[in-house]
């Protein structure tokens, strides 16, 4: 309280040449007024007035047509109310955010623009669009229309809330950009969680806004002076990390998870369709996991991504990690995926013909966020928040269904190690761990695992083309019916691969290769293909892709570990440990003179016809390339690991100060 009084106090006090105080944005702190106001609004409305997803509606007359959105008759004029009282507040703060954007230099309040044009459509269309809805057959044109537009009203509005907490060095800051990033998340949970959670999302953007005000009236002397960021929006992305997935747990365990008729729990990716009637032409067509609860957790994704930090001097020093962690291209992909997700989810609402073209994109849209996010905090050896991310994402792709008790316990290690996250974040200031033990560690195991795949040490697999038939046991899970857990083991080979490519970029971090990265943006890539997998008549069709899929990466793969391998062994002769130098480069050179044969064999082999015994050769071959590769590789891990000081370096307990 004592900030926010100070704050308003800053408007009526004079300099001594008796002009008006210093203070951020006069302008704009009158625009979040009105968006106070319409807080207010929505409060006495008590349905969700951003045009989410999955708002359900009804026809109660059909001559002429009157339909009610949302059970409420007044939805399009208060729609219209909302969406203008907000647009008329983002123009204020646009115009009065002038001189702060010029100061910082950030993107994000140019963005407060495009949130004005966009909510002045939605509240023009709101009502107007409304009104020329003479036939049932048009319901689904207006709700395409209204969710599009609101889906990217609610991008737009995520990045304008990362501007207070990237701006602000105080709680003021802080508590403005969060509660408003909040605001949409609860929101669309609201719409399928009941109507409290609706209240709770409109008291959040009320309290929001008004520390938006807040924010605006402060001295300039609470913005941040330098392009790292403050403090507080190291904690606020912790946080909202956190959050993010606690939101998405929602859409993890209220629809997905059901009982399978042989018996146990599935659980249903978010591109699954509930069962309707082919023959009826008005039947809808819904998911089994209501699009709202995705949505709200792709939207709280957007902000959370967004608001991804940049590290100081101190930080970068303290953590061995050097750089920001997430950063540039690969940050707005991950942001791309999420948006892409919003959109999708958007339109999957409406509950119209053609819908489910939409359900791989809700799939890989924070199934490949998580993926590449994961893969960034691995590259720079925080295996301890990559790993379960990489793991919950390919999980939430496997189709037609997972296990339950898997994906509730992926998604659990996610939520513990953001909290973790979150807690570093707080304590010490930092958004990552520097584990390089931990990534030598996960390499070796992570490639042993695969050895023992690919030799056939977890059972024999369904009747199929060698070697599917020794490296998928669709039995491998006792007391679990082969039909439920095809899917995971199929898919286990795969995921071993992408968490050993993950692992091994923790090698170069900090070494100046470029192969890590290239490693981690291949690997990511190949992930999104997992759905693909399931676009099979049988069980022995979808083993036979999955080994394809897994070939494909090794092979795209092997040539990058080679030369990483080559790097490692120069570092460690600069080391002065030339025998293990000299080790790892022979054993590496004799993976690329294999790898020559096999390819050349390969070539041979396929010019013409292929026999059966000639597939089953040259498969062979590769399957002996790759267990040889595989022991060399580990055994030069090893070593690099233990000369380069990978292995002893872990957590450093020191709080930074700043």
């Amino acid at each position: 309280m004592g900030r926010m009084s100070s704050a308003f106090s800053a408007i009526g006090r004079k300099k001594t040449e008796g002009e008006p105080a210093d203070i951020v944005g006069r302008l704009a702190g009158i625009g979040n007024i009105f968006g106070i106001i319409a807080a207010a609004v929505g409060l006495l409305a008590g349905v969700p007035l951003v045009p989410l997803t999955a708002t359900p509606w009804e026809v109660t007359s059909t001559a002429p047509i009157q339909w009610t959105v949302g059970g409420n008759a007044m939805y399009p004029t208060l729609t219209t109310a909302f969406m203008g009282l907000l647009a008329i507040g983002l123009l204020l703060q646009a115009l009065g955010s002038r001189d702060l954007r010029a100061r910082l230099g950030t993107i994000f309040g140019s963005v407060l623009y495009a949130a004005f044009i966009l909510a002045c459509f939605i509240a023009v269309y709101a009502l107007f669009g409304f009104r020329n809805v003479t036939y049932p057959e048009l319901i689904a044109g207006y709700l395409q229309i209204m969710y599009l537009f609101g889906s990217i009203f609610v991008i737009a509005w995520q990045m304008v809330s990362v501007l207070y907490v990237d701006s602000s060095k105080t709680w003021l800051g802080f508590g403005a950009g969060m509660l408003n990033g909040m605001f949409i998340p609860i929101l669309a949970l609201g719409q399928v969680l009941g109507s409290s959670l609706t209240y709770i999302a409109y008291g959040i953007l009320l309290v929001g806004q008004l520390m938006s005000v807040s924010f605006w009236w402060a001295p300039h002397s609470t913005i941040r002076e330098f392009a790292r960021s403050p403090s507080k929006a190291k904690f606020a992305f912790g946080l909202s990390g956190f959050l993010t997935f606690l939101i998405g747990s929602a859409a993890v365990f209220i629809g997905p998870i059901a009982e399978h008729p042989s018996g146990g729990l599935i659980w249903r990716p978010w591109s699954t369709t509930a069962p309707y009637n082919t023959l009826l032409y008005d039947s809808p067509i819904e998911y089994v996991t209501n699009p709202a609860l995705v949505f709200g957790f792709l939207a709280a994704m957007v902000f959370w991504l967004t608001l991804s930090p940049r590290l100081g001097a101190k930080e970068l020093k303290t953590t061995m990690i050097g750089d920001d962690i997430i950063k540039g291209g690969s940050k707005w992909l991950a942001i791309f995926l999420a948006m892409i997700g919003v959109l999708a989810c958007g339109q999957a609402g409406t509950f119209s013909e053609g819908v489910g073209s939409w359900g791989f994109f809700i799939v890989i849209g924070p199934a490949g966020a998580m993926i590449l996010i994961g893969a960034l905090y691995t590259a720079k050896t925080d295996i301890i928040t990559g790993f379960p991310l990489i793991i919950a994402g390919a999980l939430t792709m496997v189709s037609p269904f997972s296990l339950g008790i898997i994906i509730t316990v992926a998604w659990a290690m996610v939520i513990l190690t953001q909290l973790f996250l979150m807690i570093e974040s707080l304590v010490r200031g930092l958004t990552g761990f520097s584990q390089g033990a931990l990534s030598v560690v996960m390499s070796l195991l992570a490639s042993v695992a695969i050895i023992a795949f690919i030799l056939g040490a977890f059972g024999s697999g369904p009747l199929a083309l060698w070697p599917t038939n020794r490296w998928f046991n669709i039995s491998l899970i006792p007391g679990i019916s082969p039909e439920i857990q095809s899917s995971v083991v199929i898919i286990l080979p795969f995921l071993m691969l992408l968490l050993r490519n993950a692992a091994l970029t923790g090698f170069a971090h900090g070494r100046g290769y470029t192969t890590g990265g290239i490693l981690m943006g291949i690997t990511a890539l190949f992930a999104l293909m997992i759905p693909v997998i399931a676009g099979n008549v049988t069980v022995t069709h979808e083993a036979n892709t999955g080994a394809a899929l897994m070939l494909a990466l090794y092979s795209v793969s092997v040539a990058l570990i080679m030369s990483l391998n080559l790097n490692l062994a120069n570092d460690v002769e600069e080391r002065g440990h030339s025998f293990e130098g000299t080790f790892i480069k022979v054993a590496t050179i004799a993976q690329v003179v294999l790898a020559a044969l096999a390819a050349i064999l390969v070539i041979i082999s396929f010019s013409g016809i292929p026999t059966a015994q000639d597939i089953a050769l040259v498969i062979s071959i590769f399957v002996t390339f790759m267990v040889g590769t595989e022991i060399l590789s580990v055994v030069g891990w090893l070593i690099a690991g233990i000369r380069l000081g990978l292995l002893r370096e872990g957590f450093r307990f020191q709080r930074i100060e700043t």
